[in-house]
């Protein structure tokens, strides 16, 4: 890369100008874009949180970039923002083999098992809370569960409660309404819509119910239980009127 170039290039990164670095190195023509312009543009989409298009870009010089640490800290980065935290593990520690030095690797490394693990534990909760309610476990609770369906209960022995949904089984219409706003329907959507709920509907519980979403799985909770079987039942009952979920779902923001 010419050395003009590569410092037209970092003085954008420093005033965080990552679509103008896009726009420039993909003015050349592919045919010319060597590694270090390749690898350039691959930071900026990263920066823009263009994590997809980073990664194909950047598995275009997995050969090249395999003994480079920071190929594979830059392809790590887009699979930890992407959520696919085992393949972002797998990046960082080959960062951290290549270059110990490298803190930041450690971080995301620690960060994605942090992730991990409260996926495996929001699994372990869907699968407990489909269990007790197939088997009507506790007094007084099928009432609500049937009433709140396929919105899941699930109490926890520290007095926290949580309510789950599992993805793809309900409203997916509603969300289809803004595909093309990226919205696609999955947990942090859930969360958009809620949160919208929640502040318009039940702004009473606004700092006492919380959200926890990821892509496969909605999820609500609050140390308050009935705070969080009263904001589960007025959204359930939002849902199932068709004109007022569209109504709060046109003022979501997309996460």
């Amino acid at each position: 890369m010419e050395k003009d170039l590569l410092k037209q290039l970092n003085l954008w990164h420093n005033d965080r100008e990552y679509e103008k670095i896009a726009d420039r190195i993909l003015e050349i023509p592919e045919p010319d874009r060597d590694y270090d312009s390749v690898s350039h543009l691959a930071r900026a989409l990263n920066n823009l949180e263009r994590y997809e298009a980073a990664v194909q870009l950047l598995l275009t010089m997995e050969k090249q970039g395999d003994k480079d640490p920071l190929w594979h800290y830059r392809l790590g980065y887009s699979y930890y923002h992407l959520k696919q935290y085992e393949a972002a593990i797998r990046e960082f520690e080959i960062v951290n083999k290549l270059d110990p030095a490298d803190k930041d690797a450690l971080m995301f490394i620690e960060w994605s098992r942090q992730e991990i693990g409260q996926m495996k534990r929001k699994r372990k909760q869907l699968v407990q809370a489909e269990s007790e309610q197939s088997n009507d476990i506790g007094i007084g609770k099928v009432p609500l569960a049937e009433k709140v369906k396929p919105f899941l209960l699930v109490e926890h022995n520290n007095g926290k409660s949580s309510v789950i949904l599992a993805i793809g089984t309900y409203k997916d219409e509603v969300f289809q309404t803004r595909a093309d706003e990226g919205f696609e329907g999955n947990g942090y959507d859930w969360g958009s819509l809620a949160a919208v709920f929640l502040e318009e509907r039940m702004p009473q519980l606004m700092g006492i119910v919380h959200f926890d979403p990821e892509a496969s799985m909605f999820c609500a909770y609050s140390d308050n239980r009935e705070a969080l079987q009263s904001f589960s039942i007025g959204f359930k009952d939002a849902c199932e009127d068709d004109a007022v979920i569209r109504d709060l779902f046109s003022r979501a923001q997309l996460d």
